[in-house]
Order: C-alpha cells, then sequence, then structure tokens
C-alpha cells in the first residue's frame, strides 16, 4: 500500500452535554441526554511538511474546543426536521413589544434570516438577556408539544440530532475554521469527524477536504428513500399509543 501520513486527535476539552430527541416519521424518541465526545483524524498524503507535521495539533485542539463548547448545556433542535413543527420567539422588549416570530425551515443562523417572500431581513440586534427570554416550541407528529426558553436551544442546520448528523456538522464547522485551501497546501486529502454519545457508541463522517469554498449541508447527505422497517423493536410510548389509537 502506498505511503500516508495521518493524525488523531482526541483531547478531555473536545466534550460537550446535550439533550435532544431523534424524531423521523412514525417513530419519536423520550427527551434525554447525553455527555458527547469528539475526535478528528487528519489524513495526510505521502509526505509531510517541511516543518515535520501533517498539521500542528494545536491548530486542531484550539479549533475543536470552541466548536464543543459551542455545543455545550443546549437542547439541540433540528430546524430541519420533516416531522417537527418548530416555532421560535425572540426575546420581548420591557415594553412588551416582540422582536419576532418564525417558523423553521424559515430559521437562520448568520446575521440575516428569510421572510416567506424570499428577501431578506435583517434579524433582531443581539441584547442582554431580559425577563421574557423568547421561547422555542416543537410540535411532534405524535401530539406531544415542547415548549423550551429560546437561550437553552441552539438551532442546528440538520434534520435529526443522531450522532452520524452531529458528526457532519462539526466537520464543516472544523473545515471552516481551519480553512480547506490551507489543508489542501499541507497536503490533507481528507478529514474524519467521530462523535461518541456513550461509551461504545461511536459515529464517525469522513470526507475529502473540498476545493473552492464549500458550505457544508447535513441533508445532502441523508436519503430521500423510505425507511427500511426495524427488525428490533425501539419504538417509544407515544409511537405505540399512536398505533393503538390509528
Amino acid at each position: 500500500a502506498e505511503t500516508q501520513f495521518e493524525i488523531f486527535v482526541s483531547k478531555d476539552t473536545f466534550k460537550f452535554n446535550a439533550s435532544h430527541f431523534v424524531a423521523y416519521p412514525g417513530f419519536r424518541e423520550r427527551l434525554h441526554g447525553h455527555s458527547y465526545r469528539a475526535s478528528v483524524k487528519l489524513i495526510g498524503s505521502h509526505q509531510i511538511g517541511r516543518d515535520g507535521y501533517v498539521l500542528d495539533f494545536g491548530c486542531v485542539k484550539s479549533v475543536t474546543k470552541v466548536v464543543c463548547k459551542e455545543l455545550n448545556e443546549y437542547f439541540l433542535v433540528p430546524i430541519l426536521s420533516e416531522v417537527l413543527k418548530i416555532t421560535v420567539e425572540d426575546d420581548e422588549d420591557d415594553d412588551g413589544g416582540l422582536h419576532g416570530k418564525k417558523t423553521c425551515g424559515d430559521c437562520d443562523f448568520g446575521g440575516k434570516e428569510q421572510n416567506p417572500r424570499g428577501s431578506e431581513r435583517k434579524k433582531a440586534r443581539k441584547r442582554k438577556r431580559s425577563k421574557w427570554p423568547g421561547s422555542v416550541a416543537i410540535e411532534c407528529e405524535d401530539g406531544s408539544l415542547f415548549v423550551f426558553p429560546r437561550q437553552d436551544c441552539l438551532l442546528l442546520p440538520i434534520m435529526h440530532s443522531t450522532a452520524e448528523e452531529l458528526a457532519v456538522y462539526i466537520y464543516g464547522k472544523i473545515l471552516d475554521s481551519l480553512d480547506a485551501g490551507y489543508l489542501r497546501e499541507r497536503g490533507v486529502t481528507a478529514m474524519e469527524v467521530t462523535v461518541s454519545e456513550a461509551v461504545g457508541q461511536d459515529a464517525a463522517f469522513r470526507n475529502k477536504i473540498p476545493t473552492g469554498k464549500t458550505s457544508f449541508d447535513v441533508a445532502a447527505y441523508i436519503s430521500k428513500e423510505a425507511i427500511p422497517v426495524m427488525p428490533c423493536a425501539t419504538e417509544t410510548e407515544a409511537a405505540k399509543q399512536r398505533k393503538r389509537d390509528s
């Protein structure tokens, strides 16, 4: 086999605690949480740089630590879900005026959002937390309704809050910070991100380092085919009740 260098980085700072539930047509988990851990592997070429590195470990450590910190202690909201109706209410002013209300997938994560006509409008500027912190309401396919404080939720551009999709999301965030062009200059050909939600339960996503500026679309990696019937029983009580009522 051709000679190839790799580096693997897994640190105590690559961790985050978060709550979630996975939902897809006909199924919803109960609300629960995990102590997640992440690790990063960079696959190089048959040579390393003149400095002796595939990439300085310090670069990977600083970037991944920040990404994990951004995910820590939130309820993870998959705003691209096909079975959850997600309504976000922004902070309320002291005089009772709302900063805004929107239903996902109109939600955005940058400084702008799309209105139903497709034109852009600026989001409300950041402000100190008020007495009325806003909310995120999630209506599920089985009729369950969850309402969370807005500041306790992290809106993510994913369809399901699974370890697999979190691995894709974290890959994109790390790639943005490390810079794809710089990685290719160093001979890095691919990167693999692993997310663990429990001991012995890992999901890994490996992808080539893209050329040009790429925004990572998690949905592009999800099949649109019908979900095969599981041979094992994993239904929640809510899903079972829905079957009994149908």
